[in-house]
């Protein structure tokens, strides 16, 4: 744990670097504190209980009742206090010509902090540095300059971050020098290495000190934390003592980057529907991740741009806003809601949903993944002179809305013929269904009954699009559910699978929102489904409900969306956490559910959604690396995956959307896409038309198993799915083919370009662009105006912003 920084083999007492300056500057802010001071007494006290032997020493030495043996050894004079070196001690000049800047990450005790804080003034000729800081901010940050004492001459500038709210450490993530002719073209390493035997002789120091506090500090916090959480601590020590990375126990301080004033909020986004209402969606949702990847496309638009080419413009400059019909009214028709269709559509229906939805009619050997009732039945027709006020007070004819809803979403899905006329139409269906449920908040009349009514009534506004008003209809099921305690026993084996079932879209849900799941699975005591000689084969839906607890492991626990045990930053153990879940998941299926020539729809299914977690798990840090591999490349002309910190998450990433797409093939050629299999399809898409980006980036020809060329034909076929879909169905399709239209037409771009490198015409120290939500709403304005409004030296500071992350997010997400 020895930090090669600012040291000397000669160590010297750090008590002058603990002394607070008496007489700041009143313009300078309140300066860290310094290092608690140590005493041979308090050392003893507290690491071992006192002995009488050890008191009567230290009194004679502290205490002496000899008058005469203190005249004689009279203690030598204590130093002068050190005072902080101000900015105008001495002469300077700022750096000759175009300063080279990079990443550093150095931690240092509250000593080196403190000595840094302070600075230096030269004391004679021999001395050859000037160090005074400037700094800290309220948020931790401190520069330090280092000038040259005879001449002045700038040589380096520091960029530290303090914890202002600890013991004062801190570290140092950056560096600025002077590589030119003044310098004799210093390199990083030179610089580096002229700042670490930089110090004065007078701050050198050991650690030594600072090593052997920290071992009785942790030793004590050990023991505390077995008394605290005596299980907790024996996992996450015996994890440390194996070297399982523990990033996430180190000190935290504020994950800042340079001169970066405000960090990306990497915790969710409020983002603004068409009609203009806010709506939370988490870091799982791929509305969240696409309003990310819209910020980085707007500081890539001004690298690329073209007056003459306004491809794109729409994407970027809907930074902030989510298509979605939730905040439109449903459609409220005129119905009988004891009217049925004739006996040969509802077959047809019945048929077409579930061959789609369940167990394709009895075809699927595995039974199908999801169990939503029993459509084999028909209803039985009503009769005509029910009054309404029967209907909401009578349950006589409240199993005529499971049907309802079942023909909503087979118009819905199914071919246009179903719906022949506005009473066959899916809104007709839908709202005969409401009425026959009643008031939703009528808890007298509910029974387990209405869940798979709930339930359904949910699936059919997730393919209109309405997943915030699936989010509460499935909501009200599962609470429904646990009134009756079904999430404890059931009945017969029907309504445990459809209370699986339920569990299924509820994590679904979450997946696709970025929020809690509604249910913990802790409260669930409910056997899984097993084999009815009545039903299909469970083997499906078990899978599927495994697949479910684990996308809520990644919810809550990767992304920290409901976490048990919260802690600042993600680390590595979450992201292998939960692609380990996933390849155990899949090594275990059964031969049934293999993905081979004869996998029937639901299999695909099974294995799209499965995918779908990897690509969920690993695409921020594919983000992140797309960021940095486009910075290096226009910054230093070149970028190496394989030099890639995170590059196996990377690969993981790129591997599974090419999978999905293949599997989306073969799925199509069978039947239609529903809203699922699309949004599988979009973000492989999306994902291998940022795959692009970083394989032309890279200045190394690695085979590997999927291409460029085989990208090309599958992003082709993305395109022309949602082309297709785009036509009839709803606003779900249209939205996503115009999002790949735009960002394939800004990358296909930024591919020609040519990735000259970048020439920078301000001082990239002087301006920042933090991505926003107002801010963004008005660089879009800007991008769709001018692109030239967005000045050089932002563009140069975010790309050096990007080449600092290895593939992690800056502020308290994926600090891996």
């Amino acid at each position: 744990m020895r930090s090669p920084n600012l040291q000397s083999p000669n160590p010297q007492s750090p008590r002058r670097l603990q002394r607070r300056p008496s007489h700041a500057p009143s313009y300078l802010l309140t300066p860290p504190p310094s290092p608690a001071k140590k005493s041979t007494v308090v050392a003893i006290d507290a690491s071992k209980p006192q002995q009488p032997k050890m008191v009567a020493h230290i009194q004679r030495i502290e205490l002496p009742s000899n008058h005469y043996v203190c005249s004689q050894f009279t203690p030598p004079p204590s130093p002068e206090p050190r005072r902080r070196v101000l900015p105008s001690a001495l002469p300077t000049m700022p750096f000759p010509g175009r300063p080279l800047i990079t990443s550093w990450n150095i931690f240092l005790p509250p000593s080196q902090i403190h000595s840094l804080y302070l600075g230096y003034a030269p004391k004679d000729m021999d001395d050859k540095w000037y160090i005074y800081s400037e700094g800290p901010d309220q948020t931790g940050k401190l520069k330090v300059h280092f000038h040259r004492s005879w001449t002045g001459m700038k040589v380096a500038e520091l960029f530290v971050v303090m914890d202002t709210k600890g013991e004062g450490a801190g570290k140092i993530v950056g560096i600025k020098w002077n590589g030119g002719e003044e310098m004799n073209w210093m390199s990083e390493e030179e610089a580096k290495y002229m700042i670490r035997t930089a110090s004065p002789e007078s701050d050198k120091h050991s650690l030594r000190d600072e090593l052997e506090r920290l071992r009785k500090r942790c030793a004590a916090l050990e023991t505390r934390f077995k008394i605290a959480a005596p299980e907790e601590a024996a996992e996450v020590i015996g994890q440390l003592d194996h070297g399982v990375p523990g990033r996430s126990t180190a000190p935290t301080f504020l994950s800042v980057s340079m001169e970066l004033d405000q960090a990306d909020a990497n915790d969710g986004r409020l983002l603004v529907d068409p009609c203009g209402i806010p709506r939370f969606f988490g870091e799982t949702s791929g509305a969240t991740f696409l309003d990310y990847l819209k910020q980085f496309m707007l500081t890539l638009v001004p690298l690329t741009f073209q007056p003459e080419s306004a491809d794109g413009s729409s994407f970027v400059a809907s930074i902030g806003t989510y298509q979605t019909y939730d905040s439109r009214p449903i459609p409220n028709p005129n119905v009988d809601p004891l009217w049925l269709p004739d006996h040969k559509d509802m077959a047809l229906m019945l048929a077409q949903l579930r061959a789609y939805i369940q167990d394709g009619n009895g075809d699927f050997l595995s039974g199908g993944i999801c169990w939503w009732g029993d459509l084999s039945k028909f209803p039985t027709s009503a009769a005509p002179s029910a009054s309404m006020s029967a209907m909401t007070t009578d349950d006589t004819h409240r199993s005529l809305a499971f049907y309802h809803v079942c023909f909503a979403l087979a118009t819905s899905i199914g071919h246009p013929a179903l719906r022949r006329s506005d009473q066959h139409a899916g809104e007709a269906y839908f709202k005969r269904a409401r009425k026959l449920i009643g008031n939703p908040l009528d808890t007298v009349r509910f029974t387990l009954d209405d869940v798979p009514v709930l339930t359904l009534m949910g699936f059919y506004l997730i393919e209109l699009n309405r997943r915030d008003s699936a989010y509460v209809y499935v909501s009200l099921a599962i609470h429904i559910a646990i009134i009756h305690g079904a999430f404890r026993s059931c009945n017969d084996e029907a309504s445990k699978r459809t209370f699986w079932t339920l569990y299924i879209l509820d994590r679904w849900l979450s997946v696709l929102m970025g929020r809690p799941p509604t249910l913990l699975d802790e409260a669930i005591r409910l056997p899984l489904p097993c084999d009815e000689p009545s039903m299909p084969p469970c083997v499906g839906l078990r899978a599927h409900v495994e697949l479910s607890r684990i996308s809520g492991y990644i919810v809550c626990e990767t992304f920290k969306i409901a976490p048990r045990h919260y802690q600042r930053g993600y680390s590595t153990l979450h992201v292998d956490g939960a692609l380990k879940l996933l390849e155990d998941w899949k090594l275990q299926l059964p031969s049934v559910l293999a993905v081979d020539i004869d996998a029937d729809p639901a299999v695909l299914s099974l294995h799209l959604a499965s995918n779908q977690l990897v690509v969920l798990t690993t695409r921020p840090i594919l983000l992140a690396a797309v960021k940095q591999a486009v910075a290096e490349r226009y910054m230093n002309g070149q970028w190496s995956i394989q030099q890639h910190a995170h590059s196996k998450y990377v690969q993981a990433c790129s591997e599974a959307a090419q999978r999905n797409l293949l599997l989306a093939k073969r799925l199509r050629a069978m039947r239609k896409l529903l809203q699922a299999g699309l949004h599988f399809v979009f973000n492989a898409a999306v994902i291998l038309i940022l795959d692009q980006i970083l394989r032309s980036s890279s200045i190394e020809g690695t085979p590997t198993l999927f291409n460029t060329a085989v990208y090309t034909s599958e992003i082709d076929f993305a395109m022309r799915t949602f082309e297709e879909e785009s036509r009839t169905g709803t606003n779900y399709p249209r939205d996503c083919y115009k999002v790949l239209q735009d960002l394939k037409a800004l990358v296909d771009r930024y591919l020609s370009h040519g990735h000259g490198h970048f020439e920078q015409g301000n001082d990239p120290g002087l301006v920042i662009s933090t991505p926003g939500q107002p801010y963004s709403a008005q660089r879009g304005q800007e991008t769709q105006g001018n692109a030239s409004n967005i000045t050089s030296g932002t563009v140069y500071q975010e790309l050096r912003t990007w080449m600092q992350s290895d593939g992690l997010k800056l502020h308290n997400s994926l600090l891996i």
